[in-house]
């Protein structure tokens, strides 16, 4: 009786300490919410070096502390709480967040002196040469996953998978360096409106949609082991790269001050939901080039061995369906909260500038794609070709608009 005890303790180990780390998180966040409102006078522009003080750390860890041991003992007394959904599906998630934060925090801390910076040469900062990290192992990573397609092996897929992580991971601290410098700039310049959470250009939004792309295409990978499908994503990630290394090297890197329009908290919350669309977009037109791809090898080469290697024309059908179901929520949300920053920004919820259509059409384009899917039960080659086809479409909304054409959002092109 007493070993069936011990082997059941062990089996709900796991669940209560993932219950638990779940629950620490959340304490966490509730511990930042609190300093906001409770420990200092709250001013969006210096929230970031406010948290990341000693006084901030301290109610954050306080917080993940407290809900932490509590979440560990309520489920030692009542176990079947332990085996919660949300704490299963989210806690991973939130581990990959911590790990960047962590990372980011350990770079920080070989970043130069705020003496030695200097807003006109900005090469010496840190973040400059992580994502220059992450630009490389995104490359490698896409090599290793086209190997993978022709010389199938086990040690160059987990190698793929585990650079894509590692690229990942770059970026998000990368992006958070970022931040953090562009306070150390405003405190050299001693200017604090330079401080600004990194998604104000270019260079800095092809780096975040990069890292949420690849993301959305890990848990995918993950959660239907469809590996294959990383031979025609990642090639697109790293097209993304090569553009934010062309910006780069033509300038568009620097950390500037915000024009006037960006200076919002609804930038930090529009513009990354926006980029939860894109990325989805173009994990559902890779499994769509995939389709194709796969079809018409059926059609001329029925023994060739990339068939056993690839998801079957239906499983390719869903996973487009599926990161088209993810990304058109998020760019719907993304769309609603644009109108309402526009409203504050420019006094009208819509103005019909390119921007604002181009999103519109996107939007119609994916909505019509769910809408025949699930009323009408269209499938196959059909909306294979929708989602490559929309997929090009966002691709213009996203950089063709800010390159070539004018309006409210002109504070997106190339200076």
């Amino acid at each position: 009786m007493s070993s069936m005890t011990m082997a059941m303790d062990v089996d709900d180990s796991p669940s209560k300490i993932t219950f638990s780390r779940y629950y620490a998180y959340i304490g966490f966040i509730i511990g930042v919410v609190a300093f906001v409102n409770l420990g200092m006078s709250y001013d969006a522009d210096a929230i970031f070096p406010a948290l990341t003080s000693s006084a901030g750390l301290m109610w954050a860890f306080i917080g993940a502390i407290i809900a932490g041991v509590a979440a560990f003992s309520v489920a030692s007394i009542r176990p079947e709480l332990g085996e919660s959904k949300a704490a299963s599906l989210l806690v991973s998630w939130l581990d990959v967040a911590m790990g960047m934060v962590a990372l980011t925090f350990v770079l920080a801390a070989f970043e130069p002196s705020v003496l030695e910076i200097n807003y006109e040469n900005q090469s010496n900062l840190l973040s400059a040469n992580v994502i220059m990290t992450m630009n490389m192992v995104f490359i490698f990573s896409a090599v290793c996953y086209v190997a993978h397609m022709f010389a199938y092996d086990s040690f160059i897929g987990k190698l793929a998978t585990y650079t894509a992580w590692a690229a990942v991971y770059a970026g998000g601290s990368g992006l958070l360096l970022r931040w953090h410098e562009s306070y150390l700039i405003g405190e050299a310049m001693t200017d604090s409106s330079i401080g600004h959470a990194p998604v104000s250009n270019l260079y800095e939004v092809f780096v975040l949609l990069c890292c949420i792309t690849t993301l959305i295409y890990l848990a995918l990978e993950k959660k239907y082991e469809v590996k294959s499908l990383g031979a025609v994503l990642m090639p697109l990630v790293s097209a993304g790269v090569f553009f934010g290394i062309w910006l780069d090297s033509i300038g568009q890197s620097d950390i500037k001050p915000l024009v006037p329009a960006l200076q919002s908290y609804w930038m930090k919350i529009h513009v990354p939901m926006n980029f939860v669309g894109y990325g989805s977009f173009a994990v559902a037109s890779a499994a769509g080039m995939l389709y194709l791809i796969r079809q018409t090898i059926e059609r001329t080469a029925t023994s060739s061995h990339y068939l056993t290697i690839m998801p079957t024309l239906k499983q390719l059908d869903e996973l487009g369906y599926k990161a088209v179901a993810i990304g058109f929520p998020a760019f719907t949300l993304a769309t609603i909260l644009g109108a309402a920053w526009a409203a504050e920004a420019w006094g009208g919820y819509w103005s019909w500038d390119p921007k604002e259509t181009w999103a519109l059409i996107v939007w119609l384009v994916y909505g019509a794609y769910l809408h025949v899917r699930v009323t009408h039960g269209w499938s196959g080659r059909a909306l294979a070709w929708w989602t490559v086809a929309g997929f090009l479409i966002t691709v213009f909304c996203f950089v063709g608009v800010n390159m070539y054409l004018s309006g409210l959002h002109s504070y997106g092109k190339l200076m």
